[in-house]
């Protein structure tokens, strides 16, 4: 009597514990729950563990009332209405876990319950409920729920079986369902063979110490299961995330794209429209001769355009030139279209006398060009711009004055970066100003917005260094001008024809190829050229490869060869010239300097001309 006493004194602790871990299992459901409400497995769980906790603990109060010390009331007997009672939770609590685990484990399987669930769940835990009314005893009671038990398992299973993947979560609840199987199945054989045999009475005891590992391979394999779902779930939110952030950011360039073609197009139609209109077919007052100094204007206009949207990317070449002050602002205000001095705006200069710098003509006439428009557009009407020059030490510094409302300090820093505009829409790129600073740090200078009050207008300051005027290039030397013998290799026809036109003006005899093999092609006679005029940017393998041959195979040819690009920051201009040192020129090509290369190249040539 006593070992029976003591095993029933371990079962009653095995039931607190039972309870004790349901509960612990529903704040750990609640507290992920209400974090991660899109979790829908989640809420089957918490529901059904909640049930549960619910009816291990209206047992608890049932038994440990039974083993208090104190004399027992009637009440607390198996038949009183209290006991009863309790029973009732109890058995409807237990039904409503097994329906709320079987949803739950239809939705980690990502399926629909059974429509007869619906239906049928709520008859169940009415049934269920009602039991003890006819059975008063839990020793009648438990027989009854092994059916309920076995079909959740059993149907829970056949949810999980469609889940595919062979997660350790899945794996443990398949494993603990099986064992609520078994358990349930030793169950009711040792209730039927307590009064016989003394190991079925043993069994019976430790009941809810069987639950209760049940409980908790169950519990703890629907917890991983869950956050093994809230991992995929967060991986796939996160590919979803950076698939969204690309698109975003392929909308953005793409805007960005459209922005800076928009403003490339405004930039380069005004000369286009110059030059196509200017040489318009069928104009017999046209004089050609007025036509070709306006055609090469624009034409230079155009180039200026690209060098400087070329700074903007930092592939720019600025050649340096020894420049005036007051004779570069005089050119900047003349070239200032009338429209801008409407409404009696005006530009004044200063003396500016003496002041000298070295630098690059076209892109320091865009960018005071720049400055001094936007001045303009920033003054009220009668408003008056004023641009100066001064010499302080080794550096030139140009300022542009302006009677507009100045610029607000949050919007200084701003300024310069491209695609950035205070305009209204379609009166202004944001590409004037950032192009203007990448010209300017390519000179190692700065520009700036001064601080100044509200309403005195802005200040813009370009500090330049003065530079050192280049030395003067020496005269070409060498061969005389009639036969020498030059290889032209580029892809482009039109360019080809032009370069020949210039070649042949100067006395040279020109062939052709329209590609590095086509060149190679020509195998020994590439040592008889005087020079070779090379495009970097071809089909095939371009420039580049052809020096690589000419170098390991004709390093005469390579000694003779000029190299010639129309993106030197694409292909690569400084490392090319730095592997092979040879002279790379930039389309549109300047002629004098590039025949004065080629002469200079010419007397190293070996063989008979062609």
């Amino acid at each position: 009597m006593f070992l029976l006493r003591a095993i029933d004194l371990v079962a009653l602790l095995g039931l607190l514990v039972q309870s004790l871990v349901a509960w612990g299992f529903v704040a750990i459901f609640a507290a992920i729950r209400r974090r991660q409400r899109e979790l829908v497995p989640f809420g089957g769980f918490l529901r059904s563990f909640t049930a549960l906790s619910l009816a291990l603990t209206l047992l608890c109060i049932r038994y440990f009332r039974e083993h208090d010390v104190t004399p027992q009331p009637a009440y607390w007997q198996d038949g009183a209405w209290l006991v009863t009672l309790l029973y009732v939770g109890y058995q409807g609590c237990k039904a409503l876990f097994c329906l709320w685990l079987l949803r739950g484990c239809h939705a980690l399987a990502g399926s629909t319950p059974p429509r007869w669930l619906d239906r049928a769940g709520p008859v169940v835990v009415a049934a269920y409920a009602a039991l003890p009314l006819l059975l008063p005893k839990m020793i009648d009671l438990l027989p009854w729920q092994a059916p309920l038990m076995f079909a959740t398992a059993v149907a829970s299973l056949r949810a999980l079986r469609r889940f595919e993947a062979g997660d350790t979560g899945v794996r443990l609840v398949r494993a603990s369902l099986v064992a609520l199987l078994v358990v349930w199945i030793v169950h009711p054989l040792a209730i039927l063979g307590h009064e016989r045999f003394a190991a079925a009475r043993f069994v019976l005891a430790l009941n809810s110490l069987l639950d209760l590992a049940v409980q908790l391979m169950l519990g703890v394999g629907l917890l991983v299961g869950v956050l093994q779902e809230a991992h995929r779930r967060l991986l796939a939110a996160e590919q979803e995330r950076e698939r969204l952030q690309r698109s975003i950011d392929r909308d953005e360039k793409l805007r960005a794209l459209g922005t800076l073609v928009s403003g490339v197009a405004h930039e380069l139609n005004n000369p286009l429209a110059v030059i196509l209109g200017s040489c318009e077919p069928g104009d017999a007052r046209r004089d050609p001769a007025a036509v070709l100094p306006v055609v090469a204007e624009q034409a230079a206009r155009c180039h200026a355009i690209v060098r400087s949207l070329s700074a903007l990317a930092g592939q720019a070449v600025h050649p340096r030139e020894q420049l005036q002050a007051a004779e570069l602002v005089a050119r900047v205000v003349r070239s200032i279209a009338p429209r801008h001095f409407v409404g009696g705006r005006r530009v004044d200069a200063g003396a500016m006398e003496g002041v000298a710098l070295v630098a690059d003509r076209i892109g320091l006439e865009q960018v005071l060009a720049n400055l001094v428009i936007n001045a303009l557009q920033a003054s009220p009407p009668c408003g008056t711009v004023w641009i100066d020059a001064t010499a302080e030490r080794d550096t030139v510094v140009f300022t542009v004055v302006d009677q507009g409302p100045g610029v607000a300090p949050e919007l200084r820093e701003r300024l310069f970066e491209p695609f950035f505009t205070t305009k209204g829409p379609g009166e202004g790129t944001g590409l004037g100003l950032a192009i203007a600073r990448s010209i300017v740090r390519s000179h190692r200078g700065t520009i700036e917005v001064e601080a100044r009050e509200r309403g005195m207008g802005a200040l813009f300051r370009v500090v330049l260094p003065r530079g050192e005027p280049a030395p003067a290039t020496p005269p070409p030397t060498g061969a005389p001008a009639g036969g020498r013998t030059l290889l032209l290799i580029d892809d482009d026809a039109a360019v080809r024809a032009v370069i020949r036109r210039q070649a042949e003006r100067r006395g040279w005899s020109v062939e052709e190829a329209n590609s590095a093999e086509a060149a190679l092609a020509l195998g020994e006679r590439l040592s008889s050229f005087h020079a070779l005029v090379c495009d970097l940017r071809m089909p095939g393998m371009g420039g580049t490869g052809l020096a690589e041959r000419l170098a390991r195979e004709a390093p005469a040819a390579l000694a003779r060869a000029l190299f010639v690009t129309g993106a030197p920051g694409q292909d690569d201009a400084d490392a090319f010239a730095a592997r092979f040192g040879r002279p790379l020129f930039c389309k549109p090509l300047d002629f004098e300097a590039l025949f004065a290369a080629m002469g200079r190249s010419a007397p190293i040539a070996t063989g008979a001309p062609k």
